[in-house]
């Protein structure tokens, strides 16, 4: 393990994500019962809540609770929904074995520029053709049924690493004429340190069902997942293991990798543990989906092991939040006229030039000065005295010539610093994913996948997440 990694697992924020994992973890498994599920199969009420809901998530088997970003992943992790980047819709229709059909409905969003999240979901399924048979097992004629499920979910982020997700269902089955209803709960807490995510997470907690005065359990599951994130190249790789109260255990694994952000193959398998051979449900998963714009189509199939049928799922996805974004974005905005620098006027009266002293007259026409020497004593009177030479005239000293002052040279430019690389950055005015993507060395498809984007136009202003480079 390299040194950088060490310091991410020693770091304040992981220890106290790993922690919150392990209370969450160590607290849901207290509240599930402690009787074996393989001998409480097939005892709960409201065994479609166990299907799983959303054809993106049932392509990777349904292993998706430490790295989904989506309405269909929030079903199975309700902490998943603090990754939803816009305003969201979701539908999926599944033909279920038996001629029964299956709907689900979502929509979430963000509640106003915070990091919460919102989230209502409603899943009905209905069955017809279901033969009756009374005490004796006599048949006693062709019957229906119809379930519903409505919830809703909130979900926030703590900081950049760790997100927390509660919520709440109302259940509803009619069979015939006899109906009951009951609420459950959900919960969930995820974790990522750089490409690795790890969550727990529990649906249908402590709910129950009533009908006529005869309480039934609903199918409770505790899981816990782990996936890695290959973000430059759009790739995610998920394993999850679920333990419900009143079915077998089940290991989940699948990824998925997306191509330019248009195109994302899936695969999954999923294989639950004890049973026998015709109860059990494992096989392997496949799907893909596409998109343009704000529209996403998913589709996803799951193969059953013990008879070699199948289910089928077909999932669209509608984010007008991102083209209300991309509206604003593209809204043109007038640009401030630059300032002008201030214009400082002096009153000040300029400094007189000092004068200069006058040149000494030229004194060579002076009359040469005559010396009257008084003797002290007598002596002889020499000749006559010779007339004394004119003195030189002085010169006047040339102007000193002032040099010119020369101006200050402007300091060599210190050699620029390489720029080190972020784990975020803030798009700048008129910047776009791909001069970020050119700056640091990356992709816009990396980007969008790190940061849960389903376009290229993002809001000035908006913190991203950055992806390693890909030199590595």
């Amino acid at each position: 393990m390299t040194t950088r990694m060490m310091r991410r697992f020693k770091s304040a924020p992981l220890r106290a994500m790993l922690g919150g994992v392990l209370v969450v973890g160590l607290a849901l498994a207290v509240v599930r019962p402690a009787a074996a599920a393989g001998e409480a199969a097939g005892t709960a009420a409201g065994s479609f809540l166990s299907i799983g809901n959303g054809a993106s998530a049932l392509s990777m088997a349904g292993a998706t609770l430490a790295s989904g970003n989506d309405l269909a992943a929030a079903a199975w992790n309700p902490a998943s929904l603090a990754r939803l980047s816009a305003l969201q819709f979701s539908l999926t229709h599944a033909p279920l074995p038996g001629g029964a059909t299956q709907e689900w409905f979502a929509a979430g969003g963000r509640m106003g520029g915070g990091e919460t999240r919102w989230a209502l979901q409603t899943l009905f399924q209905r069955e017809s053709g279901i033969e009756g048979r009374d005490a004796s097992n006599n048949p006693t004629g062709s019957l229906s049924a119809s379930d519903l499920a409505v919830g809703a979910r909130l979900a926030h982020r703590l900081g950049n690493r760790v997100d927390v997700g509660v919520g709440g269902e109302w259940v509803h089955e009619s069979l015939a004429s006899s109906s009951g209803s009951g609420f459950a709960f959900d919960a969930g807490l995820r974790g990522e340190a750089g490409p690795f995510g790890i969550a727990v997470a529990a649906r249908h907690l402590g709910g129950g069902m009533s009908y006529n005065g005869v309480r039934y359990d609903l199918p409770a599951v505790v899981a816990a997942g782990a996936s890695w994130t290959d973000a430059a190249h759009g790739v995610r790789v998920n394993a999850d293991f679920e333990s419900p109260t009143h079915y077998f255990q089940t290991v989940r694994v699948g990824g998925e990798w997306m191509w330019k952000g248009q195109l994302a193959l899936r695969a999954g398998y999923r294989s639950e543990l004890g049973g026998t051979s015709t109860e059990r449900l494992s096989g392997p998963t496949f799907g893909l989906g596409t998109g343009v714009g704000t529209m996403w189509l998913d589709y996803g199939f799951a193969l059953n092991g013990a008879d070699g049928s199948g289910q089928h799922r077909i999932g669209l996805t509608f984010s007008p939040g991102a083209a209300a974004r991309d509206a604003v974005e593209a809204r043109p905005t007038l640009a401030p006229a630059p300032k002008r620098a201030p214009v400082r006027v002096s009153t000040r009266a300029p400094e007189p030039e000092p004068k200069r002293a006058p040149a000494p007259p030229n004194r060579s026409d002076a009359k040469p000065v005559e010396r009257d020497l008084a003797p002290s004593a007598p002596v002889p009177t020499p000749g006559p005295m010779p007339a004394l030479p004119p003195a030189p005239a002085p010169v006047a000293p040339p102007a000193p010539e002032v040099a010119p002052t020369p101006e200050p040279s402007a300091p060599a430019p210190a050699p620029a610093k390489p720029e080190e690389r972020p784990t975020s950055v803030v798009l700048a005015n008129g910047e776009t994913l791909a001069d970020l993507a050119r700056r640091w060395d990356t992709s816009v498809p990396a980007i969008m996948m790190l940061n849960n984007l389903v376009s290229e136009r993002v809001r000035p202003g908006t913190r991203l997440k950055l992806p390693p480079s890909s030199r590595r």
